[in-house]
């Protein structure tokens, strides 16, 4: 047999082999976010100010859905009163 073909063989099961290792490992480690994280960062500025005292708006929505920070500490938000209230509402939830 051509070394060429078995060498294309042999890289094709390993592809698949090492393909199904990692599907599994990701349907056993994955992480679950709350689905709040991603409406809260579409509320939220997004400028990664640091004002709210987080590093990033990320972070600063990560700290509103455990409790853990005041939506009052991100300055640019409470520019517009609809968008505190939309947020303080979805962290009711």
């Amino acid at each position: 047999m051509n070394i060429i073909l078995l060498s294309a063989i042999v890289m094709v099961v390993l592809a698949g082999i090492l393909g199904a290792i990692l599907s599994f490992a990701y349907s056993k480690l994955k992480v679950e976010e709350d689905p709040r994280k991603e409406q809260l960062l579409n509320l939220l500025p997004g400028v990664n100010c640091g004002a709210c005292g987080s590093a990033s708006c990320a972070d600063f929505a990560d700290k509103l859905i455990k409790g853990e920070a005041d939506i009052s500490k991100c300055r640019i938000s409470l520019r517009d009163e609809n968008k505190v209230t939309k947020i303080k509402d979805l962290l009711k939830e």
